[in-house]
C-alpha cells in the first residue's frame, strides 16, 4: 500500500507547491463499499490550536485522489493514514519539502486533525 501511496503523492508534489503555502493537510474520506481517500491540500495558515487552517486552501489535489479499499473502522483508516505520512516522512522523495513547511497534518473532512509533524 505504502508504494501506491508514494507514487501519488509524488506525483502531487512534483510540480511543488504555491509559495505562500505554509502548511499542508491530507483529508481522508469514506467512501462507499469499503473504500477510503485521500486528498492533498496546502494552506496559506497554521495554527496547531485551531483546524480551521486547514479551510485555507491554496491548493488542492482536487479530484486526483488516492484511492483503497479495505474493511475496517474509521480509527484504522487514520492510524494507517498516519502510518503512511509518517514513512513518507521519513523516506518519500519531497520529505524535505514538505518538512520546509509549518506543519503536516491529516485527518477526516468531519473530524478533527491530527499533526504528523510540525516544524520546530
Amino acid at each position: 500500500m505504502y508504494e501506491e501511496f508514494e507514487q501519488w503523492l509524488d506525483e502531487q508534489l512534483e510540480n511543488g507547491l504555491p509559495d505562500n503555502a505554509v502548511a499542508v493537510n491530507l483529508n481522508i474520506y469514506e467512501e462507499e463499499n469499503n473504500e477510503w481517500s485521500v486528498q492533498l491540500i496546502a494552506s496559506d495558515r497554521f495554527d496547531a490550536q485551531d483546524d480551521e487552517w486547514a479551510c485555507f486552501e491554496v491548493y488542492s489535489s482536487g479530484e486526483e485522489l488516492y484511492y483503497w479499499e479495505k474493511e475496517c473502522s474509521w480509527e484504522e483508516i487514520q492510524e494507517d493514514v498516519r502510518e503512511l505520512i509518517k514513512r513518507y516522512l521519513d523516506e518519500g522523495k519531497f520529505s524535505a519539502m514538505l518538512k520546509n513547511l509549518r506543519a503536516v497534518g491529516f485527518g477526516f473532512v468531519d473530524g478533527d486533525l491530527e499533526l504528523a509533524y510540525i516544524k520546530e
